[in-house]
């Protein structure tokens, strides 16, 4: 059970007091998909997972807290358009405006997240070309990431899911990792890129 709360936060960047729902408590149950999206009821909670400042548009996990970056950057046409990006959902906006933070930032981790996280609010509203345009965006920056192998059997679900299906088929041919499971997601991945199947999938559908 996801259960929530209505608390208020001060815009650290232009002093603004904003109320938003917060999650309290969530949990999930069954498996998650290939790019660690979760299951229910948690995959449920991503409109809550950031706030955004009603006036300056400042997105943060928590608004709050001291930001870094200038008030000018916010109100900059890349920023408020998300480069010009016509997304259908409101909280794919939310995510990629935290990506644009992130990389002004060079967090480059947190950026790879936040726009995974706006393909995943493309998925759910059907906006296909706009899910894979982030994708696309999330591989870019891969590289920029510390190696780690879930990361790594990760970048396999983007890349395909992105349609770069021969991209993933020469990069992760001759991978193997030090966990099983990797590797049974990696044949299973390799599978469905020379299939061309862009569809989602679970653990539990390798497994």
């Amino acid at each position: 059970m996801t259960t929530m709360a209505k608390k208020k936060y001060k815009c650290s960047v232009c002093g603004t007091t904003n109320a938003f729902n917060v999650i309290m408590s969530t949990n999930s149950f069954g498996s998650p998909d290939l790019d660690l999206r979760p299951p229910e009821m948690q995959r449920s909670t991503m409109p809550y997972w950031l706030q955004e400042c009603h006036k300056c548009r400042y997105v943060a996990e928590d608004i709050s807290e001291r930001a870094n970056i200038k008030a000018e950057f916010l109100q900059s046409e890349e920023y408020l358009s998300c480069n010009g990006i016509k997304f259908k959902s409101e909280l794919a906006k939310r995510f990629y405006r935290y990506y644009l933070i992130n990389l002004e930032n060079k967090e480059f981790q947190d950026a790879f997240f936040a726009i995974l996280h706006a393909a995943w609010a493309c998925d759910d509203e059907e906006d296909f070309d706009n899910a894979v345009k982030c994708r696309d965006v999330a591989v870019s920056l891969h590289s920029k990431l510390k190696p780690d192998e879930n990361l790594s059997v990760m970048k396999m679900d983007i890349l395909r899911r992105s349609r770069q299906f021969e991209t993933l088929i020469s990069e992760y041919s001759s991978v193997e990792y030090s966990q099983e499971i990797l590797n049974k997601i990696a044949k299973f991945q390799l599978q469905k890129a020379k299939e061309k199947d862009t569809a989602c999938y679970t653990v539990a559908d390798v497994e």
